[in-house]
C-alpha cells in the first residue's frame, strides 16, 4: 500500500492573509465553504490568527469569537486550527503572560482544537513554556514552527539542535519547518529536513512553504521525498502567487510518485469556484507561480508582510518606494543581528526599513517593537546588533522606558483594574478590549446591532 500524505489546509488563513492582505471571508462566505471543507479530508484547517482576529473586528465588524464557534458548528470532523506567537495577541505589543494564558483558554473553548506557535528568536524555553499554556488552555494538538531562513549563523546543525530541544517538551506533539518567506531551494531541503526528521525524536513534521520564488511547490515535493507526511497547500485562488502551492498540483504530483492522499477532489473543486465567484465579485487577485526572483533570497519578507507593507506605502502614496524598502530591509536585518523574517520580527525590520526610507534619515524614527527587541523582550537576538545601531536604538526617546526593564506580569484582574472592564465583561469582549481601540469594539458591536456586520 502506497504511503499516504496527510493536507493541512491554510487557504482561510494564510493563503487570505498572503493574497487577499487578510480583509477577504466574512462569515457567510466561510460557512458556505465549511461543510464541503469538512468533507475533503483535511488533518486540519488552518483557520484564524491574531491579524484576522483584528481584521473580522476592523474590516468587517465581525465578533471573531462568534465567527469560529460559527464555523465550529459547521466544521464537525476537522480540527481547526489557531496559530500566534504567543508573545502577542492582536497587533505588536507584548502581553503579559496572563493575557496569554487566557487567550489560549478562549481560543480552545470556542472550538479551536489545534495551534502552532512561532518565535522568531526559537527561545526554547519560552516555546516550552507557550506549549504548556496552549495544552493548559484545551488545545488537543500543539506543533511548533522551526522558521526557515538564511543568515551565517542559521545553518542545518543550528535547526538540528532547537528541534531536538523543542521536541523534549511533552506538551509539544509535533514540529514544522515554515518556510514563510519562499527562501527554500530543493538542495537545502535535502540537507536540511533530514536534520530536522533525525532530531524530531519521533514526534510529526510538517512542511510549510511559500511560492515567493516560483519554487515552493518543488519544495515541499522534494520535503516528502526526504521523509516529510504532512504538507500545507491552499485551495485557488488563494494559493501560489506569495500563497502556498495549490493542492490540486500536489495532489496530481503525488499520485504521480507513487503516494495515497484520500481527500475527496470533487469537494475541493467546489470550493474554488465559490472562491473564484467571490474573487470576481470583489475584485480580488488570483494567485499565479511568479518569475523566479532571486532578490527575495536577500530581503527575505514573507508573503502576508509583502502585501502588508505594499499597503502601508499607498495609503502614504509612495508606492514608488517599494524597491528602496526592500533594499533597506536587507541592510536594517544585518544591523539587527539577522532576525528570522516571521511575525513579528519581519514586521519590525520592514516598518523599520520604510521610516528609514520615507524619512530620509536612518533610525531617526524607531518603533517601538525595535526598542522592545533590542532590550530582549523577545529573547536575546541569535546574532549581535550592529553598536552604532543599538546606541542610536538605545537613546530614543521610547528607550528609557524600556530597557532594562522586564515586561509587567499583571494579572487578568489587575489588568481589568487598569482599564477599567469590570468583571461582567466576558474575557472574549476584555481580550479584544485589551488589545484594539474602545472605539473599534464599540463600532462592532454597533454594526452586529444594527445587522451591517459582514457586509
Amino acid at each position: 500500500m502506497p504511503d499516504k500524505v496527510e493536507f493541512i489546509d491554510v487557504t482561510v488563513r494564510d493563503g487570505n492573509q498572503s493574497l487577499w492582505g487578510g480583509t477577504g471571508l466574512t462569515t457567510a462566505q466561510m460557512l458556505e465553504m465549511a461543510p464541503l471543507l469538512d468533507r475533503v479530508g483535511f488533518k486540519a484547517i488552518e483557520t484564524i490568527t491574531g491579524i484576522l482576529f483584528k481584521l473580522a473586528v476592523t474590516h468587517h465588524k465581525e465578533n471573531p469569537w462568534d465567527k469560529i464557534r460559527s464555523i465550529r458548528r459547521a466544521v464537525t470532523k476537522t480540527p481547526l486550527r489557531y496559530g500566534g506567537t504567543f508573545r502577542r495577541f492582536i497587533g505588536f505589543k507584548r502581553m503579559p503572560d496572563s493575557v496569554t494564558a487566557l487567550v489560549a483558554k478562549t481560543a480552545a473553548s470556542c472550538g479551536l482544537r489545534s495551534t502552532w506557535i512561532v518565535d522568531g528568536m526559537l527561545d526554547v524555553a519560552f516555546l516550552h513554556k507557550a506549549a504548556g499554556w496552549a495544552k493548559q488552555g484545551g488545545f488537543e494538538e500543539v506543533v511548533v514552527a522551526l522558521p526557515y531562513t538564511i543568515s551565517p549563523v542559521h545553518t542545518d546543525e543550528f535547526y538540528a539542535e532547537k528541534a531536538r530541544k523543542i521536541a523534549e517538551c511533552p506538551d509539544v506533539d509535533a514540529l514544522y519547518v515554515k518556510d514563510q518567506g519562499g527562501l527554500f531551494t530543493p538542495e537545502r531541503v535535502q540537507t536540511l529536513v533530514p536534520q530536522v526528521l533525525k532530531n524530531s525524536l519521533g514526534k510529526p513534521v510538517e512542511i510549510h512553504v511559500h511560492c515567493n520564488t516560483g519554487l515552493g511547490p518543488l519544495c515541499l515535493l522534494e520535503a516528502v521525498k526526504q521523509g516529510i507526511r504532512t504538507v500545507q497547500t491552499a485551495i485557488p485562488p488563494l494559493a501560489n502567487g506569495t500563497s502556498h502551492p495549490s493542492v490540486f498540483n500536489i495532489l496530481r504530483n503525488l499520485r504521480y510518485m507513487g503516494y495515497s492522499t484520500g481527500l475527496d477532489e470533487e469537494a475541493l473543486e467546489r470550493i474554488a469556484t465559490i472562491l473564484r465567484d467571490i474573487a470576481k465579485k470583489e475584485g480580488r487577485p488570483e494567485g499565479v507561480i511568479p518569475e523566479y526572483d532571486y532578490f527575495y533570497y536577500k530581503h527575505q519578507v514573507p508573503g502576508g508582510m509583502m502585501s502588508t507593507l505594499r499597503r502601508q506605502l499607498s495609503e502614504v502614496r509612495k508606492e514608488s518606494l517599494m524597491d528602496k524598502v526592500l533594499e533597506e530591509v536587507v541592510q536594517v536585518r544585518q544591523e539587527l543581528g539577522y532576525p528570522i523574517m516571521v511575525t513579528p520580527f519581519s514586521q519590525f525590520v520592514g516598518v523599520q526599513a520604510a521610516y528609514n526610507i520615507i524619512s530620509g534619515k536612518r533610525y531617526s524614527v524607531i518603533p517601538d517593537g525595535v526598542i522592545e527587541y533590542a532590550a530582549g523582550w523577545y529573547g536575546q537576538p541569535i546574532a549581535p546588533i550592529d553598536p552604532n545601531v543599538l546606541d542610536k536604538i538605545a537613546h530614543a526617546p521610547k528607550a528609557k522606558t524600556i530597557f532594562g526593564k522586564e515586561l509587567p506580569q499583571l494579572s487578568i484582574k489587575e489588568l481589568r483594574e487598569q482599564l477599567g472592564i469590570g468583571p461582567t465583561v466576558s474575557d472574549e469582549e476584555f481580550l479584544l478590549r485589551y488589545a484594539m481601540s474602545d472605539k473599534e469594539i464599540d463600532d462592532m458591536f454597533e454594526s452586529i446591532r444594527q445587522g451591517t456586520a459582514g457586509v
